[in-house]
């Protein structure tokens, strides 16, 4: 690894442990498998996964 991925993968990894690419994993996994009707939204996945985002406000 050299020093210009450096920020790129303490980013993913900080976000990775924040919880914050839960969205992002299951619209993946979504498509991937092509379920039936659309995602949720953001929003919507929030709420259902009860909201344990970390947020400031």
């Amino acid at each position: 690894m050299n020093l210009r991925q450096l920020p790129a993968r303490l980013w993913w990894y900080l976000r990775e442990l924040a919880g914050e690419t839960g969205y992002d994993h299951y619209v993946a996994h979504h498509r991937e498998h092509r379920t039936a009707g659309v995602p949720l939204t953001r929003r919507e996945f929030e709420r259902l996964k009860g909201g344990t985002a970390v947020r400031c406000c």
